[in-house]
């Protein structure tokens, strides 16, 4: 083999990793990947751990047939087991420390797939806004890989449509078994009316403007929204609002190395010290002993 074809070689092998195709061609190349892999395969040599990461473009979701462990989402750690699965989006800071042996598939997802689920059904845009570790019966999930196996490394003219339409039956039965954990089942208006409040939220929570410039901007009551919120399943507005503040806190105390003072002016905080005892009370530890933790950990 030349050493121009053990480059090519190199980097198709390369192409087939997710996470290598991140750091290569960004997001717009990942916007309708999907990839389906045993999860051992890099729990195991990792001593089956994951180290804190996100990704701007990819979703993931984790589904354990056997074992279970320790996941920190966004900071906040909890633990979960088998049989169930993991939903992480995108951007989501998350690390995962398994009990081994742990068994199951990981489902790395493009940003794509799910605009695509969002634009047909706003109700799974409520469903999978925020990371979710769920106890759940996994026989779906089973299927759908055992159809994946025998789709793998046929490559012809329909490879892409089935790419697509499996990428889908995996986000379809996620919503599906995140509807049931959920119950009651939401409304499509409700789901609607939610989605777009979480989207003004992500673009607009660092300026933190009150929860009523929000109503305004949504042409609804704060009592219409906050029964959306439950009936969706999804937590109080002004919560929704404060997580997602305090979500990113944890994210730039663990990753950006900024200081207390910047990450204050960043988020909106009128000063370092306000900022200060918003983290201490809502997190039950301060800023520094959450970073001394976390780095220790």
């Amino acid at each position: 083999m030349s050493g121009s074809d053990g480059k090519n070689a190199e980097k198709k092998k390369g192409d087939q990793d997710p996470f290598l195709i991140h750091d290569r061609i960004g997001h717009t190349g990942l916007r309708h990947f999907l990839d389906i892999e045993p999860l051992e395969r890099r729990s195991r040599p990792a001593n089956w751990r994951v180290r804190r990461h996100s990704h701007a473009a990819l979703a993931q979701l984790f589904v354990l047939s056997s074992g279970g462990g320790l996941i920190e989402l966004d900071g906040a750690t909890q633990d979960f087991a088998a049989p169930g699965f993991v939903w992480i989006p995108a951007r989501s800071v998350h690390s995962l420390a398994y009990h081994p042996p742990t068994h199951g598939r990981v489902v790395t997802i493009g940003h794509g797939h799910l605009l695509a689920l969002r634009e047909q059904n706003p109700e799974a845009a409520a469903l999978l806004a925020a990371p979710r570790a769920v106890p759940a019966d996994i026989v779906e999930f089973d299927r759908i890989f055992t159809l994946a196996d025998h789709q793998h490394g046929v490559e012809d003219g329909l490879s892409e449509t089935v790419r697509d339409a499996m990428a889908r039956i995996v986000l379809a039965t996620a919503c599906r078994l995140l509807r049931t954990a959920d119950a009651p089942l939401p409304g499509r208006r409700d789901a609607a009316l939610v989605a777009a409040f979480r989207a003004l939220v992500e673009r607009d929570f660092t300026a933190r403007p009150m929860l009523a410039a929000y109503l305004d901007a949504l042409g609804t009551t704060e009592r219409t929204l906050r029964r959306a919120c439950a009936r969706t399943g999804q937590e109080a507005p002004k919560e929704i609002i404060q997580g997602r503040i305090a979500a990113e806190a944890r994210r730039l105390l663990l990753f950006s190395g900024l200081s207390a003072a910047q990450i204050a002016e960043r988020l909106g905080f009128s000063d370092h010290a306000y900022f200060s005892r918003w983290f201490r009370v809502r997190e039950g530890i301060t800023i520094r002993a959450f970073r001394e933790e976390r780095q220790t950990s």
